[in-house]
């Protein structure tokens, strides 16, 4: 991973990270990320001690990477270490690997992706540009609230449902197998390749281009 290490402190099954000034989250792993609002920054890391031995967070520029020393995503079989994040504001969240992000709320442009097997959910997201992505078979959920436009795209067998997300514009395309269920009111266009499938409500009027047996419904 990129950027400046950021030391531990504390001992035992719990670590504190002293950083700030991020607005970021990058996961790389199998560890398991919980990401609050807040208006200070604080990091967090519980689990066993010898795991924690081995976690490695960076600030790199403005995104903070959470990571295994030695690029070690898995040791021993473990669990995972819990990671949690408080900052004032998130605009962008990635997954590499089979690690899962909870979000409990973001604002403003934000960007979610996914590479591998994890999951990112977010419950509540008021948005302008909304950029969201995933190659492999993990999993997307946005809960609710509004933005102005949204974007999907899956390369793969992840499924991502934004459904109670009210957005004005969609802008949908999946190569692969997966699934996307999304609301927008204003117009959307959707681009299937492969047997993927798209159910889209909110009364937009939809633009759809179809190759192989996926299916689209607009409503």
């Amino acid at each position: 991973m990129s950027g400046d290490v950021v030391q531990p402190s504390g001992t035992g099954g719990s670590r504190n990270f002293n950083v700030a000034d991020f607005n970021a989250v990058s996961l790389r792993g199998a560890d398991n990320v919980v990401v609050r609002a807040g208006p200070a920054f604080a990091v967090t890391a519980t689990g066993d001690s010898a795991l924690l031995d081995r976690l490695e967070i960076r600030k790199d520029g403005t995104t903070l990477r959470i990571g295994r020393k030695g690029g070690d995503w898995k040791w021993n079989g473990d669990k995972g270490a819990t990671i949690t994040v408080t900052l004032p504001r998130l605009t962008a969240a990635d997954i590499a690997g089979s690690g899962d992000m909870t979000v409990d709320r973001a604002e403003g442009d934000f960007s979610g992706s996914i590479a591998g097997s994890g999951d990112l959910r977010v419950a509540e997201l008021r948005g302008g540009k909304v950029d969201l992505s995933i190659a492999g078979s993990g999993d997307l959920s946005i809960g609710g609230g509004m933005a102005s436009d949204l974007s999907i795209s899956i390369a793969g067998s992840g499924d991502v449902d934004t459904s109670g997300l009210k957005a004005a514009r969609g802008d949908i395309s999946i190569a692969g197998s997966g699934a996307v269920r999304a609301m927008a009111t204003d117009t959307a266009a959707i681009s299937i390749v492969g047997s993927g499938g798209v159910t889209l409500t909110g009364g937009a009027k939809c633009s759809i281009s179809k190759m192989g047996s996926g299916e689209a419904t607009c409503s």
